[in-house]
């Protein structure tokens, strides 16, 4: 049923390809924009900076799992949700499950995106390509994808919890770029609460080839990412269950 209602939803389609469309474009304008830097131009440089698109990407899956929930409130279609299903978790869990899976799948063809138009636009120079064949590459593609898949799953845990689109979304873009504006009044010394912050961590530990020094590893920066959309999650599904629909 949740499949059914996400698919049939204009909004899923518009926000799965404007994703996709952002990482590309960032990817292609990055790769255009070194073709005349070719000579000092490095291969991580430009791989790193091809998954840019990413911070808006991140944005539009968010607010895909914030939909997800807030669409049926703002049409009183959750009462006939819940009604067909009085298991409020089951409902809650089969959002998560269906917005996840859609979102990773999304996320991780918007973050190939992003690869494929920054190396074709640099097609032609001298600047070596970046092979999928390294690990380094292909592990930051990966872990960029399924950092957006996780932020879609917090967008579904906001949604739950405000259960208002606008107030969800703007509480989302709040989490994710204010706290690395406060960390930055710190400097250096902020590296280590800044390196619990999504787009800190996305920008330089998860789609990069090298990870800052004193940040998470990408890995552990998705995990954590991962962690904090449990949490959404868990929390929204304990206010599901003891406020009226």
């Amino acid at each position: 049923m949740e499949w059914i209602k996400l698919r049939s939803v204009r909004s899923t389609w518009w926000l799965a390809i404007a994703s996709v469309v952002a990482m590309a474009a960032a990817g292609a304008g990055v790769g255009l924009g070194y073709r005349s830097h070719a000579p000092v131009a490095t291969v991580a440089q430009i791989f790193n900076n091809s998954l840019a698109g990413a911070i808006l990407a991140q944005l539009l899956l968010g607010a895909l799992g914030v939909l997800m929930v807030t669409g049926e409130y703002g049409t009183g279609m959750i009462r006939s949700t819940l009604a067909a299903v009085p298991r409020r978790r089951t409902v809650l869990a089969a959002k998560a499950l269906v917005g996840g899976a859609a979102a990773l799948t999304v996320g991780l063809a918007a973050s190939f995106a992003g690869y494929l138009a920054g190396q074709l636009a640099i097609r032609g120079t001298a600047i070596p390509a970046a092979s999928l064949g390294d690990w380094a590459i292909l592990r930051a593609v990966l872990l960029t994808g399924a950092y957006l898949g996780a932020t879609a799953l917090i967008g579904v845990g906001l949604g739950t919890l405000l259960r208002h689109s606008g107030a969800a979304i703007g509480t989302l873009f709040a989490l994710v770029f204010v706290p690395i504006f406060v960390v930055g009044l710190f400097g250096e010394s902020g590296i280590a609460i800044g390196r619990f912050m999504p787009l800190l961590m996305l920008l330089n530990a998860v789609a990069v080839t090298t990870p800052t020094p004193g940040l998470f590893s990408g890995g552990v920066s998705v995990l954590l990412m991962c962690g904090y959309a449990a949490v959404a999650v868990l929390l929204g599904g304990v206010l599901l269950r003891r406020r009226d629909a």
